[in-house]
Formats: structure tokens, C-alpha cells, sequence
């Protein structure tokens, strides 16, 4: 077990100390016996108040370092960075600029320019792209193609740090034809209340209710009169994802080329409205 002190005031870490086992030989290597594990334990403590940010730094711990010489040290290096790299794309950020941070690499950026990596990193990148997965017989990490590795989520927002720069859509806008092409059909998401006696009784119980159905508002982008749009009916949280998403595919067949998109409220996905 590792346990890490944090002043909360700069949120930063001041001490790292590891708790053995019982039954623990007195000559075993223990993880506070290497700085550098210790200097990123430490950072991802720090950065345990940013979920994406911390999530990279939690999956470096649990992968060998790239740095310095070592056993099978090409075939390892490959292996951590393809991890954190598909890590990276997973959380939305720039997985050149998440490694280099947790591996202290030097990234140069003036403004207006973009930015320019470190050639270990470079390195890095190039033979996890070139290194065979024995289990796969595949390379560790594929080569880039723009659509697969083009982030699709933007967790942080306003500018973070590691989030990437003129980032490009994940894919393409499909090119849209039919009698509504050009139109926009906006839907909003939301549920029904619970019965308000029902709702009052779970409350003094401490437990909350939401309501059974979904009630589904549009807009046209061009002012048309509205479509009958249906309530769905006895739709839980956990199904209400899904449901959506064919009710998008369905009113997309029904106005050949237009563009349905879906905004679900907290409220339609069982969390209390603030």
C-alpha cells in the first residue's frame, strides 16, 4: 500500500511512503525505493482533482518506465507507450503531450505554432509503432490514421494543458441528401416527474424517485412546423442511451437528409435537477 501526504492549500504531494505486507522479507524492493516511480506517484496524487489528468498518470504506474537500458527494453518501452497513448485517445487529451508530461520530456511551443515534441519522444512513438506484439503479431500501437486517433472527447474544456490544439472532428460529417438536406431537426430530453405524494414519502425516507417516461421536444433549425415526436414510455436510466440513439436513427429515415441531433437532460438520466 502507498500512501501519499497532500497539502491541501497547493494541492501538492510532500511525502510518498510505502506500507508493506505482512510476511514481507526484509531485503525486498519496495516502491519508494525508486525515485522516479516515487516523483510519479507523487504527481498523480497531484493530479487526482483532474479525472483525465490523473487517469494517466494512475495507468503509468502500473507500466514499466521507458527510460534507461534494460532486459527487453525495446519490446517493454513499445508496450507502455502504445498504453498510454490509446489511454490518452480515450480521455481526449494530446497523447504526445500526456506522455511527455509524465515522463518529464521537453515540449517547445511559441505562439501560433505548433508544437514541437522532444526526439526521445519521437523515438519513443516510432518503435511502438514498429514493435511486434508477440500475442498479436501486430504492432504495439498502429500507425496514425486520422479518424481512429483523432480525439473524440473533450473532458477538461477551456484550454487545458494537455488537451490537443485544432483538433479535427473524430470523422467526417456525412454528406447528407434528400428532400431535408440542410435541415437541422434539434431534440431535447427529458422525464416526467414522479407523483408528487410518492416523490414526498421516498423523501422523508431519504430516498428519491424519478419518473417512469421520457418526453421528447424538437426544433427544426429552418421553423418548420414540428413532427409528432412520441413519449417513451417505462424507459429506465440505464436504457435511456440507447432508446435515444434509435429514436435519432428512426427520425432520420423518416426526413431523408436532415441532421437529428439529441440533447439528454440529467433530469431524463435519473439525476436530481439542481
Amino acid at each position: 500500500m502507498i500512501e501519499v501526504d497532500i497539502d491541501w492549500r497547493t494541492w501538492s504531494a510532500t511525502r510518498v511512503r510505502d506500507v508493506p505486507p505482512q510476511r514481507t522479507r526484509r531485503n525486498s524492493r519496495r516502491p519508494c525505493d525508486d525515485p522516479e516511480l516515487v516523483e510519479r506517484i507523487k504527481k498523480a496524487a497531484e493530479a487526482a482533482r483532474e479525472a483525465p489528468r490523473s487517469g494517466i498518470w494512475l495507468v503509468s504506474l502500473g507500466l514499466p518506465s521507458p527510460h534507461g537500458k534494460k532486459k527487453d527494453g525495446v519490446r517493454l518501452r513499445a508496450q507502455t507507450i502504445a498504453a498510454l497513448y490509446e489511454c490518452a485517445l480515450n480521455f481526449g487529451l494530446s497523447p504526445r503531450r500526456a506522455i511527455s508530461e509524465v515522463y518529464g520530456l521537453r515540449v517547445s511551443e511559441a505562439p501560433g505554432e505548433r508544437a514541437q515534441y522532444s526526439r526521445t519522444l519521437e523515438r519513443w512513438i516510432e518503435q511502438a509503432r514498429k514493435t511486434i506484439n508477440p500475442e498479436t503479431d501486430r504492432p504495439y500501437l498502429p500507425a496514425y490514421d486520422p479518424e481512429m486517433h483523432a480525439p473524440r472527447l473533450w473532458p477538461i474544456g477551456r484550454g487545458h494543458p494537455l488537451e490537443p490544439r485544432r483538433a479535427q472532428p473524430a470523422l467526417p460529417e456525412p454528406v447528407r441528401q434528400g428532400p431535408y438536406a440542410g435541415r437541422t431537426l434539434a431534440l431535447r430530453v427529458t422525464r416526467t416527474p414522479p407523483p408528487t405524494v410518492e416523490a414526498h414519502e421516498a423523501q422523508e425516507r431519504g430516498r428519491r424517485l424519478i419518473g417512469l417516461d421520457l418526453i421528447i421536444e424538437g426544433r427544426w433549425s429552418h421553423g418548420e412546423d414540428l413532427p409528432s415526436l412520441p413519449l417513451l414510455r417505462a424507459v429506465s436510466p440505464a436504457q435511456t442511451p440507447r432508446r435515444v440513439q434509435a429514436l435519432v436513427q428512426e427520425l432520420e429515415a423518416r426526413f431523408p437528409g436532415a441532421k437529428v441531433t439529441a440533447t439528454v437532460s440529467a433530469q431524463a438520466m435519473g439525476n436530481p435537477v439542481t
